[in-house]
Order: C-alpha cells, then structure tokens, then sequence
C-alpha cells in the first residue's frame, strides 16, 4: 500500500509541473510581424482647383487703321496701353508618375477665367480708341517634370495655352466711323514651375508661376463709314502674360478607377 500510495503521488507531482509549464507557454509573449511602412508617391490623377492673379508682360500695340492701299485713315502713331492686372481661377487635372525613385514626370491641363483689358486713344484722332481684352476662358496643356523630397515637390512645366482675345479699334465720330473689333482665340505657348506639398496621402497643396506668350498679331478687319464703306484694317501685337497661383489638389489612384469601371 505505502509503494502505491508513493506512485500516485509522484504521478500527480509529474502532472502538476506539466500544468504548470502548458500555463507558462500560455502567456508567453506571441511575435507578429510588423506591418509593412507605407511610402508615400506621387504616382496617380489628381484634380484641383486654384486662384491668383495675371497682368501683361509690357504694353498692347495697336497700328493705326489703314485701308486696301495701305494708306493711314488718320495722321498719327500707334496706339500703345497696357492690360492691367485680373484674378483667375480655375480647375485642374492631371496625372504623374514617380520613378528612379525621387523623379516625377507627368501632364496636367488647366482651365480657368481670365479678365485683362486696356485701351488707348490715339493721338492723331482721339475720337479712336485702340482696346484689347484678355477676357474669359483661357486653357493651358503642360508636360510637368519634377524631383520629390517625400511630400514636397518642386517641378517645372511648359506646353501649349489657348486665349479669347478681342481687340480692334472703333470710332463713334459721325462721318468717320469705324470699327475693326473682333473676338479671335490665340495658341500660345505656357512655360512655369512651381512647388507643391502633401500634407495628406490624398491632398496637397501648390504655389506656381506661369508664363504665356503669343509671338504673333492679330489683324482685324471692319469698315469706314457703314457696311457699305472702304474696309479698313488694323493689327494689334499682343504681349505675353504673367500668373501666379495657389492651388489645392486631390489625389486618387487613376488605375483602380478605371479597372473599377471597367468591372
């Protein structure tokens, strides 16, 4: 009985010390894998939208009005003014794409309001008054390249910009009236850069200067004295136009839209 009685106990003993050690496996410390860090980029489409302000490069030229021949309708120099200055504002959109690994090229298109103008009399005849205006919906297409440090990126951009003009000259002299105003777009070209900071995985914001010039006239063409007179001609040089914005944008994965629809 005492042999038995010795067993039974040493038998618990063995199954105590292994209770004991299942109790301490159980509250061991278990070891996940930390979940991978996310690297912000910059790839993918974005709209926003902006607002600043845009004034002439130098003065608007006009020529004094001629006729068929070529000859002046009034003694006198060309007329020359300035736009003044305008608020614009408007909507972007576009796409980018970071590589190698700090580099980020991309497009982003613009279109917004724009209200430059300015006139002038001439000297020889200050019954005519020379007038331009930069007035209305302007767009702009740019290739942008940049280089990123993390959130920030600084980037230059140049393209294609399309302007409403109307310019012209008109008299409201009775017996010498004339009027050469027209409304005509013209393509340009758009070169800027600027910097923008994302202070969100989806949103940034930017500051950007931005110039577009347009090496061409415009002639426009009327009549003196009534529809039934001699045409006239006038031709306006327009300058360039300097802007300066801030913008706020929002970033969304352009791919997984797409394939979103396309399911």
């Amino acid at each position: 009985m005492r042999k038995i009685a010795v067993l039974l106990l040493a038998a618990a003993g063995v199954s105590l010390a292994g209770a004991a050690s299942a109790a301490d496996l159980g509250t061991a410390p278990i070891y996940r894998k930390a979940p991978p860090v996310q690297v912000f980029t910059w790839t993918g489409g974005y709209i926003g939208g902006y607002i600043g302000g845009a004034f002439g490069a130098n003065d608007v030229v006009t020529g004094v009005p001629v006729d068929g021949a070529g000859l002046p309708i009034f003694a006198g120099a060309p007329a020359s003014y300035g736009y003044g200055s305008s608020v614009i504002g408007g909507y972007t959109s576009g796409y980018n794409y970071q590589f190698a690994p700090n580099w980020v090229i991309g497009y982003e298109g613009e279109t917004g309001y724009i209200g430059l103008k300015g006139s002038s009399a001439y000297a020889g005849s200050a019954t005519s008054i020379a007038t331009t205006r930069a007035e209305g919906l302007y767009s702009v297409w740019a290739a942008r390249f940049g280089y990123a440090f993390d959130r920030s990126l600084i980037y230059v951009k140049g393209g294609a910009a399309l302007v409403d003009f109307e310019t012209g000259v008109s008299n409201g002299t009775p017996g010498t009236h004339i009027d050469t105003m027209h409304t005509k777009y013209r393509l340009g070209y758009a070169i800027g850069g600027g910097w923008e900071y994302a202070f969100d995985n989806k949103w940034s914001v930017k500051a950007e200067y931005l110039y577009m010039g347009f090496d061409n006239n415009i002639t426009t063409t009327g009549n003196l004295n009534g529809n039934g007179g001699t045409q006239v001609w006038t031709t306006t040089s327009l300058p360039g136009i300097h802007t300066a914005k801030v913008g706020l944008n929002y970033k969304f994965d352009m791919l997984g839209y797409v394939l979103g629809i396309v399911r």
